[in-house]
């Protein structure tokens, strides 16, 4: 019984310096963020010896033009978010036959921002075209998805 005891006070004693060890200090600050580390690389030319020369890591490739606006943004959350792209392809492509293709370029000049509005808003139902949101959307949803409509067509013609 004894060692019993002493057996217990010993994983008590060993438990509570594993616990404070293990506790977090408000008053300890982050550490600072990861750099990225210039890399030296050899490059090797024939009939010369080679060389080291400092890299620097590749830039991040940059969205395409309208990608950062926050109208189109907003466009492609809801276009995404709403079944959209179910007929009309993930990039506008048109997967249905009735769906429209926003990448045609001709389609997007015939038609008008008040057109496809009308369209969200329930126009061409008979067409088959659900209105968006059941015909709740409202004008900011409706022009957000409009550029973002507009913005499929101009990647396409790229």
């Amino acid at each position: 019984m004894q060692n019993l005891k002493r057996s217990l006070s010993l994983c008590a004693v060993a438990a509570t310096g594993f616990l404070a060890a293990c506790v977090v200090k408000d008053n300890v600050p982050p550490p600072p963020p990861m750099k990225p580390k210039e890399e030296k690389v050899k490059t090797v030319e024939p009939d010369k010896p080679a060389t080291e020369t400092s890299a620097k890591p590749a830039e991040p490739a940059k969205p395409a033009e309208g990608a950062q606006d926050p109208l189109v943004a907003k466009g492609r959350e809801l276009y995404n978010g709403n079944a959209c792209a179910g007929c009309h392809g993930d990039k506008g492509q048109g997967v249905l036959p009735n769906a429209p293709k926003f990448t045609d370029a001709n389609w997007q000049k015939q038609e008008k921002d008040e057109e496809i509005i009308a369209s969200l808003k329930g126009a061409k139902a008979a067409q088959g075209m659900p209105a968006f949101k059941g015909g709740n959307g409202t004008d900011d949803e409706h022009k957000a998805l409009v550029a973002y409509i507009r913005f499929l067509g101009k990647e396409a013609g790229k």
